[in-house]
């Protein structure tokens, strides 16, 4: 067996004798949560197809897998000491319409899983035929069938399906059914049958290292999962053992040490039923694994585990060995925090690459949203912004549309960038949209770092509204008062999506951040709660009949809408647009403004740096990769702030896909798109065609913004408009009163 160390010892710095608090408190947390990652290279499966399990019983490790050939599949066993030597394969030959799963071992070295055999035969149209049929079996150490016991449920059941099956300690095998708990002997004969009560919800069983066993609940009123002890020889439930936190961000497995190891998208906890807490015992960034999860945990230890990641770089799957590492051999380096309501994965792999890189710093992430719970959501970005408010600003942050950007710059919380970037030999602020950097300035200083973004507007065909950017109401109204009767604006918006669009892409007429100015009041808004009243407050599910979908996607070919809401991010989606949705050429209008500014640039990220930071030189060494040649080359997806990527993917447009076959030729193919059931051939842009685009996106100026607080705000008030209880006018004079003071209060 080879090994390959892919988890490096994580680092973190030891302060100086004045540093003390929270940078004391985030080196100690770093250290104690860190484990070394040994591949397991296993030459007996490397051309297999997957592995789908993992089986510790005594000093032996089994894996299992499937493997698919042309004709049937195989399940193969590599059976192993766990220090890699005196290894064995067995492999188990299954037929097309055979599946073996749930495979497990007992002490003796036998293997017992749930045989699947199905039959199939559509041959007459009338009278389709589908069979399942799942047996119990016990194989021999190489695979030989010892017996093979039927399973099934009662003639009235209408569906029968497996969900688990076990070998007890007691050397009995449990199967749980659609209908309850059968318990086996060894030799495959029927002990008792346990008749499960609907109500009583079982779910997957885990048995505990005692011998307890245990089932996990969901409760359909809280949106809790719990686990209840299960008396195995009555099938009876007792006792309730709610996870503390949010219980749903977890999959659970048995542990050795606790109870049950909690294994989440940040790490793997321990935890005993009762505790109110839960341990954290391995965290994947102090550990530098670019995994997201870790599959089919089989613990040793509470220091030893194996499991399978899914490396977020390179999509691999992989066999891993997992070993604590003690607090005193982990490497010192200066600690960076990096604050978030929701882990962006692009920024979690450069957290992974640099930590491995840098000699000096490394990250720690803390996301905000592990503090929700199944019954408050919020409570998260509650904490996130208590924090920020106090003074306690992560060093680096990610911004999202529940904090209040505008008040954090105007109260002097973030870095400005400029002077970093002017200092930076590597970058110059003229390779970039300029338009974009202007759009994230603050009286002339860039606090926010937008390095890819999408840019929300509003479409239309231009024989239907010309060839100019950006339209006022009155300009709408016009078109629309040309339009046959029927045609709709939108696409199944209702008032409140449409309210949503106009505060999204235009709302900043109405307030100016940097001066606290408010137009609420103004003839402008009064227009905007008339053109919203024509919208329904909501759809009933008649209006989305067979007829509606059937016909959607030809609705702006076929005249009879008039406006698309368009996320542009890339030349496809405009080509799509174009060639596909409207079938002709189209304008990039903008929601209709006052001031014709319709159009918004919304952050795929958005990062800034504390101006608190005591390590303002490390936060400048992460953020500076996302201005990179290396980082910007490998966007795909979302515009490039790199006006030098911009061009390599205006190229890349021009051109026909293709891929290169299995004989290393490059073969071309056409994109397709349809509607009303019909393809159409998506041609690759022409030079006007990406002109065009990058024009209309170096016209956008002005950022997404959303702000729940002033949606909620203006629907609340505007109710009794649309209600017919008061006038447009007066709700308007109320809604600005209420804007002033909100906006006042967060400048």
């Amino acid at each position: 067996m080879n090994k390959k160390i892919i988890g490096l010892f994580a680092g973190i710095m030891v302060l100086s004798l004045a540093a003390c608090g929270k940078g004391e408190e985030e080196v100690k947390s770093s250290k104690e949560h860190v484990y070394k990652a040994e591949e397991l290279t296993l030459d007996e499966i490397k051309d297999k197809n997957t592995v789908s399990n993992f089986i510790l019983s005594g000093e032996r490790l089994y894996v299992v897998g499937n493997n698919w050939l042309d004709n049937g599949s195989e399940t193969y066993i590599v059976n192993r000491k766990l220090d890699g030597s005196d290894s064995t394969t067995t492999t188990i030959p299954l037929e097309d319409n055979q599946s073996l799963n749930s495979l497990t071992v007992d002490e003796q070295g036998n293997y017992y899983g749930i045989l699947n055999e199905y039959f199939e035969d559509s041959s007459d149209p009338e009278n389709y035929v589908w069979e399942d049929n799942y047996y119990l079996v016990k194989l021999d150490a190489k695979g030989g069938e010892i017996w093979k016991q039927p399973l099934k449920g009662e003639e009235s059941e209408t569906y029968y399906g497996i969900n688990w099956m076990r070998i007890l300690r007691d050397g009995r095998i449990a199967v749980m059914d659609t209908q309850g708990i059968t318990l086996f002997d060894s030799e495959g004969q029927v002990q008792k049958k346990i008749k499960q009560e609907e109500e009583s919800n079982i779910g997957e069983v885990i048995e505990l290292e005692d011998g307890t066993i245990v089932v996990n609940c969901y409760n359909q009123e809280n949106g809790k999962y719990l686990f209840k002890k299960l008396d195995i020889e009555t099938g009876k439930l007792s006792e309730e053992y709610v996870v503390p936190g949010n219980s749903s961000m977890y999959s659970y497995f048995p542990g050795v040490g606790y109870d049950l190891l909690l294994v989440s998208n940040s790490g793997i906890s321990g935890y005993n039923l009762g505790d109110e807490s839960v341990t954290e015992l391995m965290n994947y960034i102090d550990s530098d694994l670019n995994a997201s999860y870790i599959y089919n945990i089989v613990p040793v230890s509470d220091k030893e585990f194996y499991g399978m990641i899914n490396d977020n770089l390179t999509g691999y799957s992989t066999l891993m060995k997992f070993t604590k590492v003690e607090p005193k051999d982990v490497v010192d380096k200066k600690v960076l925090t990096l604050g978030c309501n929701g882990i962006n994965w692009d920024v979690r792999n450069q957290v992974v690459k640099f930590n491995k890189a840098n000699d000096q710093y490394r990250i720690k992430i803390k996301d905000y949203s592990e503090y929700n719970t199944e019954e408050d959501y919020t409570v998260g970005i509650t904490k996130l912004n208590t924090d920020i408010a106090s003074g306690n600003v992560p060093d680096i942050l990610i911004l999202d549309n529940n904090l209040p950007t505008e008040s954090y710059i105007s109260k002097g919380l973030f870095e400005d960038l400029y002077t970093y970037i002017d200092k930076d030999e590597e970058l110059n602020r003229a390779d970039y949209f300029q338009n974009v950097l202007k759009a994230y300035e603050t009286n002339g200083k860039l606090y926010q770092l937008v390095p890819s973004f999408s840019v929300f507007t509003v479409v239309a065909k231009t024989a239907d509204v010309g060839t100019e950017t950006g339209w006022s109401l009155e300009d709408l109204n016009a078109v629309m008062a040309s339009k046959p009767e029927g045609t709709e604006v939108f696409a199944n918006e209702t008032r409140g999506s449409v309210l949503n669009y106009s505060i999204q892409m235009s709302g900043r007429q109405f307030i100016d951040w940097e001066t606290g100015e408010c137009k609420f009041n103004s003839d402008a808004f009064i227009s905007l709660l008339e053109f919203l009243k024509q919208f329904p407050e909501q759809y009933d599910d008649s209006y989305y009949t067979d007829e509606f979908w059937r016909d959607y996607d030809s609705l702006w070919r076929d005249g009879k809408v008039l406006l698309s809401i368009s996320y542009m991010d890339s030349f496809s989606s405009y080509n799509y647009m174009k060639k596909g949705t409207f079938g002709e050429d189209i304008t990039f209008k903008g929601f209709p403004a006052e001031d014709r500014n319709g159009s918004a640039i919304m952050p795929n990220l958005d990062l800034v740096m504390s101006s608190k930071s005591k390590n303002k030189d490390g936060v400048w060494q992460f953020i500076r990769y996302f201005l990179t040649d290396e980082y910007q080359n490998t966007l795909e997806y979302g515009w490039p702030l790199s006006m030098k990527r911009i061009d390599a993917l205006a190229e890349k447009a021009k051109q026909r896909e293709s891929y290169e076959d299995e004989n290393g030729q490059i073969v071309e193919y056409d994109q397709t798109y349809y509607v009303g059931g019909v393809e159409v051939t998506i041609s690759p842009m022409t030079q006007d065609e990406v002109d065009d685009v990058l024009a209309f996106i170096n016209t956008v100026d002005q950022p997404y913004s959303y702000d729940e607080n002033l949606i909620n705000i203006i629907s609340e008030e505007s109710a009794p408009y649309f209600s017919g209880q008061k006038s447009a006018k007066d709700v308007a004079d109320i809604i600005q009163s209420r804007v002033q003071i909100y906006v006042n209060e967060n400048r």
